[in-house]
């Protein structure tokens, strides 16, 4: 029986040669143990293979879309905080963060929004 790890590692090493045919059969796999809720999870454990590999794919959140300088140096904080050799950076932008960043990598998150400084404030204060 294959594992779900054995199968991250296997997309993996073929994502680079064939990225639509191997998430295909990774997708079939799932399909056919009746997993299909486990893509999730899954892709997770991709990432967190590929990470090991020096691989990092990244999602950053910020309130306003992200200057050129900005995103120079998250990348650059990101590989230095990861030791990534390489980089995929996926940026999305949620105005109800107020500003600062939400940065996630595989295994860790990072939440420094105003939004979460501002409602840890009003937690501390109500307490």
């Amino acid at each position: 029986m294959v594992s779900r790890m054995q199968v991250a590692t296997y997309v993996a090493g073929h994502l680079r040669a064939d990225r639509a045919g191997v998430l295909r059969s990774a997708a079939a796999w799932l399909v056919e143990r009746g997993q299909a809720r486990q893509a999730r999870y899954l892709a997770r454990d991709v990432a967190q293979v590929l990470a090991t590999r020096g691989y990092v794919v990244a999602q950053v959140t910020t309130a306003r879309p992200m200057n050129a300088e900005a995103r120079v140096q998250v990348e650059s904080f990101i590989k230095e905080a990861t030791g990534a050799r390489e980089l995929e950076l996926e940026t999305a932008v949620e105005p109800g963060l107020i500003g600062g960043i939400k940065l996630e990598i595989p295994g860790k998150a990072l939440d420094a929004s105003i939004r979460t400084k501002l409602a840890r404030y009003v937690e501390g204060a109500a307490n």
